[in-house]
């Protein structure tokens, strides 16, 4: 079916030595040693992301709704001023407006404390994310160092077979 392809190089021509039939060895994988700890990180870093996006998601919203309590406020604090200008207001008007400012200034003020919780979330998010990505710094560049001295073991190791394969063809006359 398919052709069998030329070899550049026969094996027969090149036969590997009996002696060192044995020392042939693969080399190890890099492993870095911290590896589970790093994936741990990495999740935690998302999750904190997310939770970051819902605080800042959330502050969106609640400023969002503290922009049309003042909308609101303004809208009838003018209609107000207008009846009072045109004296069309009556006691019981007055008094509804009255009721009404007061409940939209308790309002306003539960707002501002919900506002200010969801800034020290917001913040308190921000802090962890912070500390997680300094960690995940530092074990990267762990790694990094892990995977420079791994290079290092494998380059040492194959100047190590090399030596062994010219001084047993040197000893040899091959």
């Amino acid at each position: 079916m398919f052709a069998k392809p030329q070899l550049l190089f026969q094996e027969s021509a090149y036969p590997r030595p009996r002696a060192l039939k044995g020392v042939y060895r693969r080399m190890k994988k890099f492993a870095f040693t911290l590896q589970t700890v790093l994936e741990y990180k990495l999740t935690v870093e998302k999750t904190q992301k997310a939770a970051l996006a819902a605080a800042e998601a959330l502050l969106r919203e609640l400023y969002a709704e503290d922009k049309i309590l003042d909308e609101t406020f303004l809208r009838n604090s003018d209609a107000r001023e207008r009846e009072l200008r045109e004296k069309t207001a009556d006691a019981q008007s007055l008094a509804a407006y009255d009721t009404f400012f007061r409940r939209l200034s308790e309002e306003k003020k539960a707002l501002a404390v919900r506002i200010e919780q969801a800034e020290m979330a917001k913040l308190r998010c921000q802090e962890a994310l912070i500390l997680t990505m300094k960690e995940l710094k530092a074990y990267n560049k762990l790694r990094d160092k892990q995977y420079q001295e791994y290079l290092k073991d494998v380059a040492a190791e194959e100047e190590k077979e090399l030596g062994d394969i010219i001084s047993f063809s040197v000893a040899t006359g091959k």
